[in-house]
């Protein structure tokens, strides 16, 4: 294996930056992705993939099987992977993998000559960089603006103005982080939107937001009412329905 990826420092704020056995996965997983097309056990492994598996990634990073299943979930419900399971193992695509990749070029001058090459380079790809970071903060300021449009974000979600804003800035700096350029302020709502569905920000919950689950369904969300319809139809033996008001 030869190479290198590249890393802001920006992901020093990135929101699994804490959560060490996250962070770990996903380094890892950028260090192991095909950097160009290969092939794995006869097949087919595109440029920014890993063939692997949950005990292979256990086992490199002494964390439990458990704990890699975990981090994989988060990983994908935020939008740094994507995967897909087959009988004997699991294919990571990395998104946004040119973000993290520089291609090597062998450049025959002297080493005068190749030190100023690699300072150009590393001087344009800084430029490129702050260049789409202040498109996504300008799509940012914009959408705050928009006090309609966050409004009705709001109610669809039964939170306050304040947490979508909140929201709205951590989502920024996870584009920034991600290096992922929107191409317009619809482009930006649009992902914002279903990045919102994994990602609201609870540190400012509603007065009239519920949480709730029972045996097999993932936590939910909703008003009261919501609440009360899942309440008198799940709140039954063997269901082990919980309220998390």
């Amino acid at each position: 294996m030869k190479g290198f990826i590249k890393l802001h420092r920006q992901i020093m704020e990135w929101e699994w930056y804490q959560d060490a056995n996250t962070k770990s996965v996903f380094i890892h997983l950028l260090l192991n992705a095909c950097y160009d097309e290969c092939r794995f056990m006869g097949q087919s492994v595109e440029r920014g993939q890993y063939m692997t598996s949950l005990s292979r990634l256990a086992r490199d990073l002494n964390l439990s099987v458990r704990q890699v299943r975990t981090a994989l979930s988060r990983l994908e419900k935020t939008g740094e992977i994507d995967t897909q399971a087959t009988n004997k193992s699991t294919l990571v695509t990395i998104c946004n993998y040119g973000s993290y990749q520089i291609d090597e070029k062998k450049v025959k001058k002297k080493s005068t000559s190749k030190r100023q090459a690699v300072d150009t380079q590393v001087t344009d790809i800084s430029k490129k960089e702050i260049k789409q970071e202040e498109k996504n903060n300008t799509y940012l300021e914009k959408v705050l603006k928009e006090e309609i449009w966050v409004t009705q974000v709001a109610m669809q979600y039964h939170t306050k103005l304040g947490v979508i804003k909140n929201s709205l800035e951590r989502f920024t700096n996870h584009l920034n982080i991600t290096q992922d350029n929107k191409r317009s302020v619809r482009d930006f709502k649009t992902h914002f939107v279903n990045w919102l569905k994994y990602n609201l920000d609870e540190t400012s919950p509603s007065i009239d937001t519920y949480k709730w689950k029972w045996k097999g369904q993932a936590m939910k969300t909703g008003s009261k009412e919501d609440y009360e319809r899942d309440k008198a139809v799940f709140d039954k033996p063997g269901f082990d329905f919980q309220t998390f008001i």
